[in-house]
Parts: C-alpha cells; structure tokens; sequence
C-alpha cells in the first residue's frame, strides 16, 4: 500500500512538471519529469514505478509533437535506472555515492536521445545549448529530491527503532532505569515502579530513592552510585535492604555511566534483578555443603594394614563394623582374597555374574593398587576406599562409610536442578519465563528446520489488563494471571512438546511442535473460548469479562526461516487481533472468530 501511494504521489508529480515545462530556448520546452520516474522505482520499486511511467507515457503520447520518438525512450530509461538502483540498494537506506550515480544516469537518461535523433552536424551546438544545462537541472533536481526522501528514511527508520526499543524496556520482567547526577529519575520501566512501590513509571520521574524508601537505605543506595560515577565504569554489585513492608529483598545490580555527545557524565543507568529467591536458594545450598562437610570429617573410618603378601596385619573396630557378615574373619594373619571370597559367598559383596574366584581375584588388586574406589555393599550402603602403599611394599587402606555422603550428593544434585528450574520459571505464574522461552523457539526451530517439520507460534495477551488491575487491584491481577496460564496450561497440555511461557506482563506464549496452520488456529480458538468461559468480571472491558487475545502463525511461513520473524509475524498477528476489537484470533493472513 505504501509503494501504490508513493507511486499515485510521483504521478501527480510528473503530471504537474509535464503541464508546466519551461522554455529552455528557441522551440524547446523541456521538464524534469525524468526525476520523478527514477525515483520512483529507487525508492518504492516496481509497483510503485508502473503508474508514474504509465502516466508520462501517455501524457508524452498525447502531446504529441516531433520529440516523441526522443521523449518516450528517455522516460523507459529513466524509469528502468530507478529501478536497476533500488535492486542495488537491497531495501537499505542508500548512500550518498548512490544518489550521486542515481542523479547521473537521470541526467543521462533525459539528454543521450538528442544524438540519436539529431545529425552529428549539429552535435556540439546541442551540446552546449541544450544538453548540458538540461543534464544539470536535472541532476541537481534529482541529487536534491533523493536526498531529501534519504533523510525521510532515516527519520522514519529512527522512529521505529525507537518504537521498538521502548516495547522492549516496557516488557523487561527485569528494572530498568535512568537518573542524572544527583540521583533523580529520568526514565523508568514499570518494573522499577513496581520494585518502588510508585504506581506509574511517570510517579518516578524527578524523585529520588530517598522518596520510596527509609533515609539508610536510600543513602546506602546513593553512595554506590556516587561510586560507580566518581570510577567512571559500570560497575556490578549485590544490594540487600528490607523493604517497607518488611520483607527482605535481594538485588543484582549493574549500575554504568550516562554521557552526552560530548563524553560528559550525566547521569547513570541502573539495572536490577532481583535475586532473592535465588539467594535464599544459595544460602540453603551453603548450609547443606556445610553440613555435609561436617558429617565428612566427623565420620569414623575402617582403617586395615595389609603386608607386602596381603595378609592384614592391622585392623581398627570400625573396618569389622562396615562388614558384619565377614567380621569374624577379618582377624590379623588372614588374606585378602580370603576375606574378599567369603564377603562374595556370604552376600555382602554383590555379585555381577562373574565366578567366584575370578571376581575375587579383580577385587583384591584394584584394592591393593593405589587410588580411591568406591563399591556398594549388598545391604544398600557404600563403601569409599583408600588405598596409599608403602614404601616396604605394606598396603594401607582407609573404608569410610560414604553412604550419608551420597545421600546428600543425591539431595544436593536436586537442590541444583531446583535451582535451574527457579531461573527458568515465571515466579507469579509458575510457567516457563522469557529466558526459557527464547531457548527452547530457538532449538525447536532448528530441529523443525533439518527435519521439514512445521512448528505453531502463538502469542497471547489478556485485554485491558492495565484497567483490570487499576479496578481491581494487583493482587487481582496476579490470580487472573495465574488463572489464565491455568487454563492455557491445560489446554496444551497434551499436546506433544509444546510450551507455555510469559513472554513478559499480561502476554504470553505458546510453542505447538509439529502442529500446522490449521490446527495451530484451532489450538488458538479453544484458547480464546477458554479464557472468556472462565467468565472473570471485568468492568473494565467493554466484554464484561476478562478475555484475550491471539495471533497465530506457523514456521512454514515464516519465508526467511529467521526466529525474528517467527516472532514478529505472531506479533503482527496479535497486533490484528487486537485492532479488530480484541477477544478473538488472527493468524496466517485469515481471520478467525474465536
């Protein structure tokens, strides 16, 4: 659409330079129509080319006149330069190189047909009375022009980029903000409001922390801000403090310099992320590797002394503890092997399938060669053992019952993978969050990539949310939250592979692996139908209920097999399922009533 009108603009533009020429000299009037078709096709392409070129045709056509044969070629080849320049630019900004060539070959376009038309007699009169100036009106006229419609392109390039670095800051789960010298907020995201207890980012502006929180806390605040200024670096730091309503908070802060154009400090950018779940994670974690290194060192340990035969020479009352069922033998004088053969035979050592003396004749070597090993015992316990030799050609081996050890290895192993699980999990909602999010679109779509498969993208985002919570309150908001991941949550549940995210405030995501375009809408109507069944008041909709709405779109689709776009096209959908009055589905270049 934007090609179409830029295209009906230079029509209008060249109509008006063909109406109005300007007497050049005696019987020839000429006009710059040539820029207007060139640039054209360089800066909108072929569609928006075809009218202008059209119009000066058949403008040129009904005119009429000797200077048709001449005129008609100029106004093909002016147009097919603006497009051979637009191929070139590839859909970037051109560069001023660019317009320079564009702006010759607009000249060229509108003055080489003289010589063709014309006897070489009269070449050089032409030349100096007619072409020359003519070629520089019109490069001048194009240089200008294309500079101007640059400039407008990265105008409106800035804009969007802007736009879209605003969205991303708004939707940080994380506190993003900015503050000049002396500690007052410039700009914040809604996260920040939330961290202070302000309603809107805007109640933030010109206040300092001192505003929100106890004079202690807003000082210890303050002077690693002056810190990190009087350094001049960014730097990383851990703040505890106890909020106002009493609950202590832990922050992972990155505070770094703000500087003009010039260089000069004006302020500081701060981001924080708070790490208090994850805090009393590491404390717990602490506590428990301490422990555990308390019940290592307390633990009483089987020592035995073996000679240069293996005939044990020296054994402590712990070493018969370990094995009660071979303690009668372990006595000064008998062989290793002995011992081993009889712990086989009598059940304390499993068997793997190996026979008797074999197996024992394994054991007792590795237990003779120096290093540490650790073996199971037929009663569920384990064995770590020690063994340093001599230089005589004694042996001496330390049992320690390790078996409290791997219990705590066990718990510790889940208290690490609880810990992941935290980093990977929405704290309100209890489903995946952004940072799992992104990885798991990533690998899914390379696996759908080398496998031809499709995979289904839906983005989801609960309307008028910022009016339910102003009505209802926050701790409303979270259980509506909470309420539809629920739903959506069961919903998809089972379907193989897929996911359920918050992609950031009332939005969420949903994964559908292996679902193609058709079900991925079905998938996304039941969802839509679900959340507006769940019939929660909402007074503030002009629904009366909450709802939502869903832009939908698959992998297949997605031309440049690129996750931004897969990601950019659910976004648009859902940005189309909004502007249709919300509570209902878009996707897929179709809509969907839900």
């Amino acid at each position: 659409m934007r090609s179409l009108t830029f295209g009906v603009v230079m029509s209008v533009g060249v109509l008006a330079v063909m109406a109005l020429p300007f007497h050049f000299r005696e019987g020839v009037y000429l006009d710059t129509r040539y820029t207007f078709l060139a640039l054209s096709g360089f800066f909108a392409g072929p569609w928006a080319a075809v009218l202008p070129l059209l119009t000066a045709i058949a403008r040129r056509i009904a005119i009429g006149g000797t200077g048709l044969s001449i005129a008609l070629p100029h106004i093909v080849a002016a147009t097919t330069f603006g497009l051979v320049g637009h191929k070139f630019a590839r859909n970037h900004i051109p560069s001023f190189k660019m317009l320079i060539v564009l702006a010759c070959a607009v000249a060229a376009s509108g003055t080489l047909g003289f010589y063709w038309a014309l006897p070489p007699q009269i070449w050089w009169q032409v030349t100096t009375g007619t072409v020359l100036p003519f070629a520089a009106i019109l490069f001048g006229a194009t240089l200008l022009s294309a500079g101007a419609l640059t400039q407008e392109l990265h105008r409106h390039t800035a804009t969007i980029e802007n736009r879209i670095y605003r969205a991303i800051i708004e939707a940080l789960p994380d506190c993003l903000n900015a503050k000049d010298v002396a500690g007052r907020f410039i700009v914040a995201n809604p996260a920040t409001a939330k961290l202070m207890g302000a309603k809107t980012s805007a109640d933030l502006q010109g206040k300092t922390d001192a505003d929100f929180y106890p004079a202690e806390t807003a000082e210890t605040f303050r002077r690693a801000e002056i810190e990190m200024m009087a350094k001049g670096e960014p730097i990383r730091i851990r703040q505890n403090f106890i909020r106002n309503d009493g609950q202590e908070t832990w922050l992972s802060t990155l505070k770094a310099p703000l500087r003009d154009e010039f260089g000069n400090l004006i302020g500081l950018i701060t981001h924080n992320k708070e790490v208090t779940e994850q805090r009393h994670l590491e404390l717990a974690l602490t506590e428990t590797r301490a422990r555990l290194e308390s019940a290592i060192s307390s633990m009483a340990d089987g020592l035995a002394m073996f000679d240069s035969e293996g005939r044990l020479v020296y054994q402590n009352e712990k070493h018969g503890d370990l094995f009660p069922l071979t303690a009668d033998l372990r006595k000064p004088g008998i062989h290793l092997r002995d011992i081993v053969k009889a712990s086989l035979e009598r059940g304390e050592i499993p068997m793997t399938g190996e026979c008797v003396d074999k197996l024992a004749d394994q054991t007792v070597h590795a237990l003779l060669s120096p290093g540490d090993r650790t073996f199971p015992l037929t009663n569920g316990r384990w064995v770590e053992t020690r063994t340093r030799s001599a230089g005589n050609g004694s042996t001496t081996i330390v049992f320690s019952d390790i078996t409290e050890n791997r219990q705590r290895e066990q718990e510790l192993c889940k208290l690490n993978a609880r810990l992941a699980a935290l980093a990977d999990t929405d704290g309100l909602t209890g489903v995946a969050n952004r940072r799992a999010f992104d990885r798991a679109i990533e690998e899914l779509t390379k696996g759908a990539s080398r496998q031809a498969r499709d995979v289904g993208l839906l983005m989801i985002d609960v309307d008028h949310f910022k009016a339910f919570n102003d009505t209802y309150g926050h701790p409303a908001g979270d259980q509506c939250l909470r309420r539809v991941a629920e739903t959506i949550a069961s919903l998809i549940g089972t379907s193989s592979g897929a996911m359920l995210a918050r992609y950031g405030g009332e939005e969420f995501a949903v994964i559908l692996p292996g679902m193609s375009a058709t079900e991925t809408i079905e998938v996304a109507q039941w969802i839509c139908r679900a959340l507006r069944d769940l019939a929660i008041d909402h007074v503030g909709s002009d629904k009366g209920v909450v709802t939502a709405s869903v832009g939908a779109t698959t992998w297949l689709e997605t031309s440049t097999r690129d996750v931004g776009q897969f990601l950019r096209r659910a976004d648009q959908a859902l940005y189309e399922a909004k502007s249709a009055g919300r509570s209902c589905v878009r996707g897929l270049n179709r809509p969907r009533a839900a």
